[in-house]
């Protein structure tokens, strides 16, 4: 006998029996459904259905429907749940008390049935997809956190070793590489671990009042030596610009554009750093390159986690940095651009950093 194909699940609650037979006649065919017509049996359910969905009636009899939506959102159970109100009211203040009590839509009565299951399929989805991101994000998380300390005594020893005057000279190569792979590794882990603080909001920003100059300074001693063997020249244009940032984020930024910058630029290349405040305010810093420029289907693409094509036969490089330089900008309620020179030889990446009085004021 075949299994059974697994429904997502979608629990009613409703105190009018007769607008859940209607909603179960709706859905039934497609989902899995249980109801509650109280507080109490809606959270007991919640604890062992978990439902994906949850269509919240505000006009409960003996509960006040905004109520019960927070109750459900700060539920352990139901937290993640995605949740759609219904009611017969459609002002807009109805509907902003439903968005302030955590709910995720709200549906008018008497609702349309193709917009009802419009919305049931783009929460249910949008509930997937978050709950593979919160996966992966927790498996790197772990991964990353778990790894730094065997990291750590790998480098350790092999730094050990690599100062032994007893060691061949072909063993000191592969000492070499052991070392350098260590680093390697040691890097992507603290990368995806700052990503994960980034996106879970747990990084505090501490702006002050900072020079270009000075930051270019910061972020130019974190290039790589085996980078720096490129002969890469680099012109600094950063002028007298700055702007109020947090200092260890934009170096951390800005090393980011600079290392991709070289990885990228051919050897004896060249490199160019711009910084000026433009007539909004905006502290604006430009890293350009002289590589071969980004195909034009992957300039969006290219600050999203591992933003690569072709991971399974990816050499080196994870897309982290340029995902964390992302979500730093994003913290600094700015943004991040890229594109190709005109010239058609290496690209731009803009890091702009807004100068409002709020964030300017910290």
């Amino acid at each position: 006998m075949a299994d059974e194909i697994k429904k997502n699940k979608i629990l009613v609650v409703d105190d009018d029996p007769m607008n859940i037979l209607i909603v179960e006649e709706m859905l039934r065919d497609h989902y899995e459904l249980k109801t509650a017509s109280d507080e109490e049996s809606a959270l007991n359910i919640c604890e062992i259905f978990k439902p994906d969905l949850i269509l919240l009636d505000l006009t409960l009899q003996f509960t006040n429907g905004y109520d019960l939506c927070r109750k459900l959102k700060s539920n352990q159970a139901s937290a993640f749940t995605k949740i759609i109100l219904i009611s017969s009211k459609a002002l807009l203040k109805d509907r902003l008390f439903g968005y302030q009590a955590g709910a995720d839509d709200y549906l008018s009565k008497p609702f349309d049935r193709d917009e009802l299951f419009a919305k049931v399929r783009i929460f249910i989805r949008l509930k997937s997809v978050e709950e593979i991101d919160r996966v992966k994000d927790d498996l790197i998380n772990v991964f990353s956190h778990e790894t730094r300390t065997p990291l750590n005594a790998i480098i350790g020893f092999t730094k050990l070793l690599k100062d032994s005057p007893s060691i061949t000279g072909e063993e000191q190569e592969f000492v070499d590489l052991i070392l350098e792979s260590g680093y390697s590794l040691l890097n992507l882990s603290n990368k995806a671990i700052l990503l994960s603080n980034l996106k879970k909001g747990s990084t505090e920003l501490n702006t002050t009042m900072f020079m270009a100059k000075r930051l270019m300074e910061m972020a130019s001693l974190k290039i790589p030596q085996s980078l720096l063997h490129k002969n890469i020249t680099v012109e600094d244009l950063t002028g007298d610009a700055g702007g109020f940032i947090d200092p260890k984020l934009g170096e951390t930024a800005l090393s980011y554009l600079l290392d991709n910058a070289y990885r990228f630029s051919p050897k004896d290349g060249s490199i160019s750093v711009k910084a000026e405040n433009n007539q909004h305010g905006d502290f604006i810093i430009a890293v350009s390159d002289s590589g071969p420029g980004i195909e034009p289907d992957r300039l969006a693409k290219i600050f999203d986690e591992f933003g690569i094509d072709d991971v399974a036969h990816h050499g080196r490089g994870h897309g982290l940095s340029l995902s964390i330089v992302k979500q730093i900008m994003l913290l600094h309620g700015g943004a991040v651009k890229a594109e190709n020179n005109q010239n058609k030889q290496g690209c731009t990446i803009k890091l702009v950093f807004p100068q409002n009085p709020s964030i300017s004021a910290a």
